[in-house]
C-alpha cells in the first residue's frame, strides 16, 4: 500500500509541476523572454518545489501512522515527480514547437547547449534528463534529512 501511495503522490505532484512549468513557459512567451536559456532553465524550480511538497505529504502520511517514512519510497517520489513533470513539460514544448509555433523549433534547434547544435528531440530529451535529475537529487537530500535508520546519537554524560 505504501508503494501505491508513493506512486500516487509522485504522479500527482509531477503533474502539478508540469502544469506550473507550462504556465511559466506560456508566461515567458507572452513577455517575450522565450529565447533566453537562463529564463527557460528557471522552470526547474517548479520541480524542486513539487518534490519538497510531495516529500512533505509523504512524511505527513507516515507521521499520522506514527512511523518513519521508508527511505527508498521517498527517493522514488522525487524521481517520479521529476520524470513525470519534465516529460509532460517536454511533450508540451514539442507540441508547441511543431503545431502552434513552428518557428520556435528552429530556435530550440539553434541553441548551442553543449558546444554544438542538437536536434529538437535531443534537446527535449535533455529537458527530461535534467528534470529527472533535479527531482531525484532533491528527494535524496530531503530523505537524508528525514532518515532515522542510523539510530539516535548517544548523549554525552559529564
Amino acid at each position: 500500500m505504501a508503494t501505491n501511495s508513493a506512486q500516487r503522490i509522485g504522479f500527482y505532484y509531477g503533474t502539478m509541476s508540469a502544469v506550473a512549468m507550462i504556465v511559466y513557459y506560456l508566461f515567458i512567451n507572452f513577455v517575450g523572454l522565450q529565447n533566453s536559456e537562463l529564463i527557460r532553465f528557471a522552470s526547474n524550480i517548479f520541480i524542486l518545489i513539487a518534490v519538497i511538497m510531495a516529500i512533505n505529504t509523504f512524511r505527513r502520511n507516515y507521521d499520522a501512522l506514527h512511523r518513519h517514512p521508508p527511505y527508498l519510497s521517498g527517493l522514488s517520489i522525487g524521481f517520479l515527480v521529476g520524470l513525470v513533470g519534465a516529460a509532460l513539460y517536454a511533450a508540451f514544448i514539442l507540441f508547441h514547437a511543431i503545431f502552434l509555433n513552428p518557428g520556435y523549433a528552429g530556435v530550440l534547434h539553434n541553441q548551442d547547449y553543449f558546444g554544438f547544435r542538437l536536434p529538437l528531440l535531443m534537446v527535449l530529451g535533455s529537458v527530461v534528463i535534467l528534470g529527472t535529475a533535479v527531482g531525484a537529487m532533491t528527494s535524496y537530500i530531503l530523505m537524508m534529512a528525514f532518515d532515522h535508520s542510523g539510530g539516535q546519537p548517544e548523549k554525552a554524560e559529564y
